[in-house]
Order: C-alpha cells, then sequence, then structure tokens
C-alpha cells in the first residue's frame, strides 16, 4: 500500500476539508481526490463523504484512520531504524579480543564506545591475534583488539597504545634494592614466558631484546595469562613479564621494577577489514579504541 497515499487520506480525515489536507500534502486539491479515490478503490470501500460544504468519514473510514495513523507510525520507525543504523547508531558490532588487551584496555574501550553509541550491542570473542586475522576475512567478527605487526594486506591496522613491561621478581631477589634495572641484569636468571604460540612477534622481540643486551634467556616455564605469571614469580622459580601497570596485582612474595633503557612493551591495535573500515559503526568503535588506548601506559 503506498505510504504516500495514507499521508493524504490521514491528512483529509484530520482536516475534514479537501483544499486544507491538499495543502497539508503539497499537492492540488484535484490530485488530493485522485488519492483518496484510487485507495478507496483499492479497499472497495467507501472511506470518505463529501458534500458541498463538508467532509465526514464512513464507519470504515474510522476504523481505517486508526489503522493508517498506526502503519504509518511503523513505517516511520523502520525508516528511522534504518537510517540509525545506516549510521551506526544502533546494532550490534563483533569483536574478536585478545587475553592481555581484554585486561587492559578493554573495557575502558567498551565504556568509551558505549557512551558514544548507547543502542550498539558488544558481542565478545577472545581470541588470539592470528584467531582474529582469519575470523576478519571470514566475516565471523568485525573489529579486532589484538597485537600488531598483522600478517595479513587485506586488514586494516590501527595502533591505539604500546604500553611497557614491567618485570615480576620474586620477593628478595639480587634486584630488589634497586628502582630500576635494566635488561641485562636479569642476565642468569630463569624466566617465567608466555607461551610463543600466543604472540609469536611479542615472543621473539622479548628473546631478540635479551641477546641484544648481551644473554640468552633460559625459560624454564611457560605460563599465562598474567596471575599465573605472578604466581609463578612469588613462589620463586624464576623472573617474569606484565604488560603495563594494569596487570600489576599485589601479591605477598613478588616485586615488581620498571625497566630503563631498551625495553619490551606490549603493541595494541584495533583491526578491520580494509573494506571496512568507513562503515559508522567500526570506524566509532575504532576512534573510540584510540581514545581509550591512549591512557594506557
Amino acid at each position: 500500500m503506498d505510504m504516500f497515499r495514507l499521508q493524504c487520506f490521514v491528512a483529509l480525515a484530520e482536516e475534514l476539508h479537501f483544499h486544507r489536507a491538499a495543502d497539508r500534502c503539497h499537492i492540488s486539491q484535484p490530485a488530493m481526490s485522485q488519492q483518496i479515490a484510487k485507495l478507496e478503490d483499492e479497499l472497495r470501500v467507501k472511506l470518505a463523504i463529501r458534500s458541498k460544504r463538508s467532509v465526514s468519514l464512513t464507519r470504515a473510514g474510522e476504523v481505517f484512520l486508526r489503522e493508517a495513523r498506526k502503519t504509518l507510525r511503523q513505517m516511520d520507525l523502520a525508516v528511522s531504524l534504518t537510517r540509525r543504523t545506516n549510521r551506526g547508531e544502533i546494532g550490534q558490532i563483533t569483536v574478536g579480543v585478545t587475553a592481555p588487551a581484554m585486561y587492559i584496555v578493554f573495557p575502558e574501550i567498551v565504556r568509551e564506545f558505549a557512551a558514544r553509541s548507547p543502542d550498539v550491542g558488544v558481542v565478545v570473542h577472545e581470541m588470539s591475534t592470528l584467531e582474529q586475522e582469519a575470523a576478519l576475512r571470514d566475516g565471523r567478527i568485525d573489529v579486532g583488539v589484538l597485537h600488531p605487526p598483522l600478517q595479513d594486506d587485506s586488514l586494516g591496522c590501527h595502533i591505539i597504545g604500546q604500553p611497557p613491561y614491567l618485570a615480576v621478581l620474586p620477593a628478595g631477589h639480587r634486584l630488589a634494592l634497586k628502582a630500576r634495572i635494566r635488561l641485562a641484569d636479569l642476565a642468569g636468571d630463569d624466566f617465567i614466558l608466555f607461551p610463543r604460540a600466543i604472540g609469536p612477534q611479542l615472543y621473539d622481540s622479548i628473546i631478540g631484546l635479551c641477546q641484544e643486551a648481551g644473554f640468552s634467556p633460559r625459560v624454564v616455564q611457560e605460563a599465562f595469562p598474567a596471575q599465573t605469571i605472578i604466581a609463578f614469580a612469588a613462589a620463586g622459580m624464576g623472573v617474569g613479564f606484565i604488560a603495563s601497570r594494569v596487570q600489576r596485582l599485589e601479591r605477598v612474595g613478588t616485586i615488581y621494577r620498571e625497566f630503563e633503557g631498551p625495553r619490551p612493551s606490549l603493541t595494541l591495535g584495533v583491526a578491520a577489514l580494509t573494506s571496512n573500515l568507513a562503515m559508522p559503526v567500526v570506524a566509532e568503535f575504532i576512534d573510540a579504541a584510540t581514545k581509550a588506548g591512549s591512557a594506557v601506559q
């Protein structure tokens, strides 16, 4: 059923005057009469009775007026929802997040995004960076919060933060009296590192920095997430690394020290298919992630 024809009928029913209804709909009076006649032909009922001085609705016209108003409201709502969805104001976005990013920056990203797009739901999947690259290509997620650099050239990625790692030392460690330490100071210590499969490039960068400092680290234990690394350090099993002060948990038996000089850092990024970067909801999420990530240290 034609939306404009319904609008003409509602205008006539409310004005009870063809000329005023025509002016309201920005058409001529003969055109208004044609719209009503076509509507009555379509419904096969008489909706209005027109005399020389007045217009009145039939009983069928009164019933149809109520339904026409409901229909127009629903159509207006459909148009509004469609336009808001296109602008990224409503709907949902599916996001992949690595375990470190989930703890370090994701809560701040979601709060910022929710303030900008309160009617957009966020569906979250915890995934490694490599898993997110595949999920972005397959369309299983819209955006990924991960650790650049990426291997897939079809993905656009924005770096949102690079929080430095802190050293987690057992209480009573020989470096406990130092306020800051150098990576070379840890030569000879047993290392607790996350499994290489979680972040191959990050793992290799830590090993590389140690080698540049003059030693090859002796990795005696692989552990994940940060809470486990901290627990193993508290047990005296070695020294570990945690990314940013956000992951620093007060635990009896551990101390934390910042590095001076060359030090490892965790690169945080937000990625999407290059072809989707201009989508309003994706662009809004990336902006929110960029703002939230700038505060991460």
